[in-house]
């Protein structure tokens, strides 16, 4: 049988930040806490419109995670891209 692995999904975290204005809860800092609890990877959804993640939110992340990340995106032109 194949082996369980734990994806943590900052999404949320990242929905709070927004819906106040500021800069906190970060979600790069949840990503931390979960792998230092033991988290196997870090799902993140990507949306068309960023309302949740950023495009900072995943280049940091790319940046600083030990483990796995699930990028889940649209897809859009810009990502694809295609600059028309």
């Amino acid at each position: 049988m194949a082996e369980l692995l734990l994806g943590v999904n900052i999404d949320h975290i990242a929905t709070l930040r927004n819906a106040r204005g500021t800069a906190y809860p970060d979600p790069v800092q949840a990503a931390f806490i979960a792998e230092q609890a033991g988290a196997d990877g870090i799902t993140v959804h990507l949306r068309e419109d960023r309302r949740h993640i950023t495009d900072r939110d995943v280049r940091i992340l790319r940046q600083t995670l030990d483990t796995r990340m699930n990028l889940e995106m649209a897809c859009d032109r810009r990502d694809a891209g295609d600059r028309r």
